[in-house]
């Protein structure tokens, strides 16, 4: 039997009718009747990318910091401006994945947003910040620089921090050049300096590694070649080497602070040593840190608690620190920086409350400088080095 064609075309046509609507009854539909395209479930990620995520998710969470209260200072007080040229970031953990972490490392207890918080609380604008930066974690200390600046930018002024192993007797202070030339290259013009470099010897661990060592006049070209700026905590009996390199490296400038040229076996415990270094070299600048009554309090040993309650009379250790600093102070006024070396070694020093009670005695210290180098200690030398 022969069915006509025009019944056979309405039965071709009902055919696909239905079969153009059961395909768009089974297709998601959005408000508004458009359909949505399906998209495939994004792949479960590993142990180790989990790890990291967590990481980073607390390295740059935000912190419950309190509002920055309102300080009537007399006029015995400086009340500008303030650069802290030497603040110690903590590093990620490097163990491996899984692994139970009890530290006080970044990512774990701290975020980038405490440092934020305490340089709020206390009213300093930016500061010197050095960044750890060591094998298995190159690439994520790198990252968390990066992200730093993208996320406080003004805030930091980033100095690569890149120990080679220094806790063993076999280590030191700094990676070799190369090494150094490849963490620079990851992210080009990410780094405005180059520290700080302990070259002091490490009990159990590295060696004194002298200014004039072959590792680093190996690196004084490269830190030449990226235009940074090198900070050094120099070691006992280094003065004679470090004044070569001083000279040897007329375009570079240094920093440096710590107390071995002060205070050593064979010193006869003043300044003369680090006087004689900044009068002869306009290159080199010393960050003061040993302020609070000629104590350096920011150490594992020392309790918040104690450190709160020995700022409790200003007047004594006042009388000290002008004693010991304002006519060095004065004598180089533009050679010398208010620091104070905070961040890793006391993790209480994060606190806003400790944050505070230092900027506040400093102030007052600051205060009772000459007129005309209060701003320069402050905050103008620091911000003259990286103005270039």
């Amino acid at each position: 039997m022969r069915w006509p064609s025009v019944f056979i075309l309405s039965i071709i046509i009902l055919v696909f009718i239905a079969g153009c609507t059961q395909e768009t009854a089974d297709a998601p539909v959005a408000a508004g009747g458009q359909e949505i395209e399906e998209q495939e479930a994004p792949p479960e990620l590993s142990e180790e990318e989990r790890h990291w995520e967590s990481l980073f998710n607390k390295t740059f969470s935000d912190v419950d910091c309190p509002e920055a209260p309102e300080r009537n200072f007399s006029d015995d007080y400086y009340t500008g401006p303030m650069i802290d040229a030497h603040i110690h970031i903590m590093s990620l953990p490097d163990g491996a994945p899984g692994q139970d972490y009890e530290g006080d490392n970044l990512g774990i207890e701290f975020s980038m947003a405490d440092w934020v918080c305490m340089m709020d609380y206390e009213g300093t604008s930016k500061a010197l910040a050095f960044f750890p930066v060591w094998d298995p974690i190159r690439k994520e200390s790198l990252d968390v620089v990066k992200m730093t600046m993208e996320k406080y930018p003004g805030r930091f002024i980033p100095f690569i921090m890149p120990p080679d192993d220094d806790g063993s007797p076999d280590g030191s202070p700094t990676v070799d050049a190369e090494t150094l030339r490849e963490m620079l290259e990851v992210y080009p013009g990410l780094f405005e300096g180059y520290g700080e470099i302990g070259l002091y010897a490490r009990s159990g661990g590295a060696p004194a590694l002298p200014p004039n060592s072959a590792r680093l006049l190996e690196i004084y070209p490269m830190i030449r070649e990226h235009k940074l700026v090198v900070y050094v905590h120099l070691g006992e009996g280094q003065k004679a080497a470090f004044e070569k390199v001083l000279d040897a490296n007329p375009d570079i400038t240094f920093i440096w602070h710590g107390d071995q040229l002060i205070s050593c076996g064979d010193c006869e415990n003043n300044l003369d040593d680090v006087e004689d270094i900044l009068s002869d070299h306009p290159n080199v600048y010393y960050g003061v840190d040993e302020l609070y009554g000629d104590v350096f309090l920011i150490r594992p040993e020392v309790k918040k608690e104690e450190f709160l309650a020995h700022f409790e009379d200003y007047e004594p250790l006042l009388e000290k620190d002008l004693d010991t600093w304002k006519r060095f102070i004065e004598r180089h006024p533009d050679q010398v920086l208010w620091d104070t070396d905070r961040g890793v070694g006391a993790p209480w020093s994060l606190d806003p409350e400790v944050a505070i009670a230092l900027n506040n005695y400093s102030r007052y210290f600051i205060g009772h400088l000459d007129p005309e180098v209060q701003e320069k200690y402050a905050y103008r030398n620091a911000e003259k080095i990286f103005s270039g």
